[in-house]
């Protein structure tokens, strides 16, 4: 018994943010003695004393204990083996709602972000764990909410591209959770797990316990915190946002969508060439224009001459809803998604395109803004058909989710009737306050910075990799080879002229 608490106090010794015993550079020095020390220990050290007082699990505190905590954890579920082929297989600990499947979500929940910067590789298992389970039970939409808040643990931003990014918008759009990935979606990615050379991480900014200006200067490849190979990264990319570009769709927030799927588009290509991906991002790419401005000529600027020609040859059916559309003729439009039945159906593409008609009345009513201040609905009616009745129910909607700046309203007028009155953006339902202009700026101001803060920061990790030394070297050799000499005449050592001094 003596020994199960000396083993359980071992594994409580490295606490969480624990800098007043030792430097940065020696508290992950102990850290890392810690981990190797757990990674040889036998299993049943961890499972001693399984579901009673003395359980290790009881004991410790994962917000704390977190390296710990995660091995005993692993070593618990791991003993009731993971080749789980039907529900019924599945132990009844590891169920949702019972303890252990509990404290697997109190860890995701709890755990310490920087201590778990030590056991990516134990974290990702403990993922693939959950996942397996959630899906052998036939409820993968279980996975997404642990899944989600383990990975916003580890890193608050999201913003560094991990396999655990493609494992959760995998999740949710199979389950149609579109709104779970949101949180992760609306994070900018600034950092693609990198490489790092060895010895970085043993200096003073390189140590991983450091609060770092962005998450990938701490999750790296050789930390296990992914398992993309660099070779594969670019296309499961282009995956994520792909599937990023569905959720969207799914909670019709068409702009970001369009967003995302332009992120494909512009990916470089060699000599013009294109994926699976590529196609299917300009497909959707085509639809989701005109839904939010009526045509999908614009292409990206970056976006590769051959690539495009490629895919349009390969997208008649999109590119003639796109000029039926932009034509504003709805019969045409109605044809031209009929003929596309089987096309749409195929390319998993039909729900999107069912919004075009409605799209297209949403657009078509916005554009009177531009030439009344005020419409009769009858009118309206006239154009589009359907009860007037309906068409106020409609109007009313579409000013309700922000789509339009306008009203309706009585004209006090029987022949007349209920008119659609339209706003200037400084007026109306969707005028806002000076505070919300304030917020608003302030909110797209700390982008900006953090922006540019993920750029110096990706510029310096560049600066470290071997590659870049590499070719500095030889650019180096080069001009010494042909002589050129660096133009150091801006540091001549004479004093410049104070233009900004008196007199």
């Amino acid at each position: 018994m003596s020994k199960d608490l000396d083993f359980i106090t071992f594994c409580s010794n490295v606490q969480a943010r624990d800098f007043e015993k030792a430097s940065r550079l020696e508290y992950q020095g102990l850290i890392r003695s810690h981990v190797r020390t757990l990674k040889d220990a036998k299993p049943n050290k961890f499972n001693a004393h399984a579901n009673t007082p003395s359980d290790i699990l009881e004991i410790l505190d994962p917000s704390t204990s977190t390296i710990g905590y995660l091995f005993a954890l692993l070593a618990r579920i791991e003993a009731f083996g993971t080749n789980w082929s039907t529900p019924g297989h599945v132990p009844r600990d590891l169920r949702p709602g019972y303890p252990l499947w509990n404290k697997v979500i109190r860890f995701l929940e709890t755990a310490d972000p920087i201590l778990l910067r030590y056991v990516g590789e134990q974290y990702r298992t403990l993922n693939m764990h959950v996942e397996c389970i959630a899906r052998t039970l036939g409820q993968p939409a279980l996975a997404i909410a642990p899944l989600r808040a383990g990975m916003m643990r580890l890193d608050t931003t999201t913003g560094t591209f991990t396999s655990t990014h493609l494992q959760i918008i995998r999740l949710c759009v199979e389950t149609r959770q579109y709104a779970a990935a949101v949180p992760i979606l609306d994070n900018y990615i600034h950092s693609i797990t990198p490489t790092l050379p060895a010895n970085v991480t043993n200096m003073e900014y390189g140590c991983l316990a450091n609060e770092h200006l962005t998450s990938g200067e701490y999750l790296q490849l050789r930390f296990g915190h992914s398992d993309l190979p660099l070779a594969t990264t670019l296309g499961k990319v282009q995956e994520y946002y792909v599937l990023g570009a569905m959720a969207y769709i799914g909670i019709h927030d068409f702009k970001k969508a369009r967003d995302f799927l332009e992120h494909v588009l512009v990916t470089p290509s060699n000599q013009g060439g294109t994926t699976g991906l590529f196609l299917e991002a300009y497909k959707k790419w085509v639809l989701v224009s005109l839904l939010v401005d009526g045509s999908a000529t614009q292409t990206p600027r970056t976006m590769h001459p051959g690539s495009l020609k490629i895919v349009r040859s390969a997208s008649k059916a999109y590119e003639a809803v796109a000029d039926a559309f932009k034509a504003g003729d709805v019969k045409k439009l109605r044809s031209q998604i009929a003929a596309g039945h089987d096309t749409w159906a195929e390319d998993g593409n039909s729900g999107l395109v069912g919004q075009l008609e409605q799209g297209h009345y949403r657009l078509y009513i916005s554009r009177l803004a531009n030439t009344y201040s005020a419409i009769p609905v009858s009118k309206i009616v006239e154009r589009l058909g359907g009860s007037t009745q309906d068409a106020v129910n409609y109007l009313n909607t579409l000013s309700k989710q922000g789509h339009l700046n306008a009203q309706t309203e009585d004209s006090g007028d029987a022949k007349v009737g209920v008119v659609l009155r339209f706003f200037p953006d400084s007026e109306g339902p969707l005028a806002k306050t000076e505070k919300q202009q304030e917020q608003a700026l302030v909110a797209q101001t700390q982008r900006i910075q953090a922006l540019a803060e993920q750029i110096r920061s990706a510029d310096f990790r560049l600066g470290l990799t071997k590659e870049y030394v590499a070719n500095t070297k030889r650019e180096k050799e080069k001009a010494a080879t042909t002589g050129d000499a660096m133009d150091t005449s801006w540091d001549d050592g004479v004093p410049e002229e104070d233009i900004l001094g008196e007199g």
